[in-house]
């Protein structure tokens, strides 16, 4: 009988705790969402694209990423200079043929180099890297819209989509890369 009585005890106090932990989650869910309604800039929003085609889209605007078959028309026409962002290591194993290896750590001491390569700022410039969250050829990108290349665009996750698509690549060092 004792046991019977004890089990009922616990039983409810274990409840009752699970019951007061709700509780105080639905407070604080209903205290964060209303802290997040009533800011300022509008609050954060709770359901959204996070691809980083839309966080880059969001950011400088819709012509800033390209798509790959776009890319690609103008890879054929030979309208556009690729870039890639990747370290060295990662350029010799593979890039888009005839691109410029301008890494985005050390782009210093390629600079002069790309730009004997492409004087015209209003070439199409077409940075690319490799995987959904590198953030290399945004960076470049960026770098060289400040600088006047203001149709540098991004591919973003480069290198994947490209070779999954089944176009070229190219392998080992390249002979005609920049300084």
């Amino acid at each position: 009988m004792v046991e019977q009585v004890m089990y009922r005890i616990n039983r409810k106090a274990v409840f009752r705790a699970f019951l007061q932990a709700a509780v105080l989650g639905l407070i604080s869910l209903a205290v964060a969402l209303s802290a997040n309604a009533l800011r300022p800039s509008g609050g954060i929003a709770l359901v959204a694209d996070w691809s980083p085609q839309a966080r880059l889209m969001a950011a400088w605007g819709e012509g800033f990423v390209i798509p790959l078959e776009q890319a690609v028309e103008f890879y054929d026409t030979r309208e556009a200079v690729f870039v890639d962002a990747r370290p060295a290591w990662e350029y010799e194993e593979g890039r888009i043929p005839g691109a410029i290896h301008l890494p985005w750590q050390g782009w210093e001491q390629y600079m002069a180099g790309f730009l004997d390569a492409v004087p015209d700022p209003h070439t199409i410039v077409i940075a690319y890297c490799d995987g959904e969250a590198c953030e290399l050829s945004e960076g470049l990108a960026l770098l060289l819209r400040e600088m006047g290349y203001k149709n540098a665009v991004v591919l973003i996750n480069g290198m994947t989509v490209w070779e999954q698509a089944g176009y070229p690549v190219e392998k080992g060092p390249d002979a005609g890369s920049l300084p």
